[in-house]
């Protein structure tokens, strides 16, 4: 009787045993990544970004903003005076915008500030989705990036069929654009999900599981997703230069 009650003691204290080397283990990984995440906003700030990866892609509007803008523009075009020579080109950069001019931040400059700071760098094209449709893979330096959209629900086979291609295909990071996470069965097949129309995403990004997921920049900024050199992703969004 004694030797079942010490068998039944040992398999309790065993069992505990593994339970804490599980939520030790659960520990150390999202300590880990944290780290990740943190190195890359110091290396971010310093401009000490070789080895990194810097996925850019402009902010998107809603289509009523984008209506909006058109509007505007026409509006301008009609109004925008006739300046021909450099005095009146001089006195017009003086004055303030035109409505519906664009004032926000461009991809362009948002590249060149990463490739200064040494970071390879690959433009995503957010506002047309449709573009990756069928998954591609898009390079920079010696990272192989899997790209891929949806616009319907996307099944867990399907899912699986695209994660075995980009292995096949040595791709580092797979990135989906998606209009929410409910649209991909699960979240385990992609490191970072770019969602266009989440109101409960945030462009700052935040983990679900091990996924990255992320709400599209506003319209007049540039959405960014770094990769370290270890391939944990980090967001932020450039509003200003």
């Amino acid at each position: 009787m004694e030797k079942r009650t010490r068998e039944k003691v040992a398999l309790v204290v065993f069992a505990l045993l593994v339970v804490f080397a599980l939520a030790v283990l659960t520990s150390y990984f999202a300590t880990g990544r944290s780290w990740n995440v943190a190195a890359s906003v110091v290396d971010d700030t310093v401009g000490q970004m070789k080895g990194y990866t810097a996925l850019v892609y402009a902010g998107i509007a809603s289509p009523d903003a984008a209506e909006e803008l058109r509007d505007d523009e026409a509006a301008a075009t009609l109004e925008e005076p006739d300046v021909t020579d450099s005095v009146g080109l001089g006195i017009l950069a003086l004055l303030p915008p035109l409505p519906g001019e664009y004032e926000g931040v461009y991809v362009s400059d948002v590249r060149d500030l990463y490739e200064h700071k040494e970071a390879a760098v690959i433009s995503l094209d957010v506002a047309h989705p449709e573009r990756y449709a069928a998954p591609c893979v898009l390079t920079a330096g010696d990272k192989r990036i899997g790209v891929f959209s949806v616009s319907s629900y996307t099944t867990g086979a399907r899912l699986q069929q695209y994660r075995e291609g980009f292995e096949a295909l040595a791709v580092d990071v797979v990135v989906a654009i998606a209009p929410r996470t409910a649209m991909l069965a699960d979240l385990d097949e992609v490191a970072v999900v770019v969602v266009t129309n989440d109101e409960e995403a945030s462009s700052a990004g935040s983990f679900q599981g091990d996924t990255l997921v992320v709400a599209a920049a506003p319209r007049d900024a540039v959405g960014v997703v770094l990769l370290s050199p270890t391939n944990v992703p980090a967001a932020k969004v450039v509003s200003v230069l």
